[in-house]
């Protein structure tokens, strides 16, 4: 199954504000997600490389995560997208 830029960052957003971070507060794409107080760390992040994985099939080793590419919503959906399109070749 293919997945477009917009899938993966909409789904991402979801998750992320929903089940990460349990808020109710608009979570805009550009945020940092792991900026003082925001409640997302470490274990956020571990959380939704297995949401990624259930959802999108793609596994993504911690090893490979780059802090810069996955702090914002918006540049999470293009790092995921990238390695959705690298798995499906």
């Amino acid at each position: 199954m293919t997945y477009d830029l917009d899938t993966v960052r909409r789904a991402l957003h979801d998750h992320i504000a929903k089940e990460i971070l349990l808020r109710k507060a608009p979570l805009a794409l550009d945020e940092d997600l792991f900026a003082g107080g925001s409640g997302f760390d470490s274990m956020s992040l571990t959380r939704v490389l297995v949401f990624i994985e259930q959802r999108f099939g793609v596994r993504i080793p911690d090893e490979e995560v780059d802090l810069d590419a996955v702090s914002t919503v918006d540049s999470m959906a293009r790092f995921v997208a990238g390695r959705i399109a690298v798995a499906q070749g």
